[in-house]
């Protein structure tokens, strides 16, 4: 389901994925419903997007709907990597195209490394994940392709169920 941050069923959904927010912008009333949402429970894992222009620019648009919270790289001991599977490492996940040509798995070279961010809440709980310099999207769309390799959809996988658990249980 695609929805709008202004849909009124918004907070129909516990769980939201953004996909390639690299360019994304949120207006004043846009940035004031996302925190509504998070602060009412809401969460979202937002994924596929690389290198430090677009890191940048996401950072700023959550800074219009947090003004007091940043993104926190999120240690291998955060709960969210231990809610059903134990993850311990982060692979990073690549895109369609660089999995299948097994050449470089990132896109940016300003800054490869993968890493997963978050932000809480007051309590701790994890409002937003974010899963830079990977693409989580692709290796679920196309784990059944021959030519990409199954370690990467199998961490995807991991990755996105522990979240989904992890957001529903918190």
């Amino acid at each position: 389901h695609v929805i709008d941050i202004m849909d009124p069923g918004l907070f129909e959904y516990p769980f939201l994925y953004i996909v390639e927010p690299g360019g994304m912008g949120f207006s004043d009333r846009e940035a004031a419903r996302l925190r509504e949402y998070f602060l009412r429970g809401g969460f979202v894992h937002v994924d596929d997007f690389w290198g430090l222009r677009q890191k940048a620019n996401f950072e700023n648009q959550m800074r219009k709907v947090f003004p007091d919270r940043r993104m926190e790289v999120l240690p291998p001991t955060h709960e969210v990597f231990h809610t059903f599977y134990d993850i311990d490492m982060i692979l990073q996940v690549p895109s369609v195209n660089d999995g299948c040509d097994g050449g470089p798995t990132w896109q940016q070279s300003d800054d490869t490394e993968p890493r997963v961010y978050g932000i809480s809440d007051d309590k701790g709980r994890l409002m937003v994940v974010v899963t830079y310099n990977q693409d989580l999207g692709d290796a679920w769309e196309y784990m059944d392709l021959a030519c990409y390799p199954e370690k990467y959809s199998g961490q995807a996988y991991r990755l996105g169920l522990n979240f989904m658990i992890y957001a529903m249980t918190h």
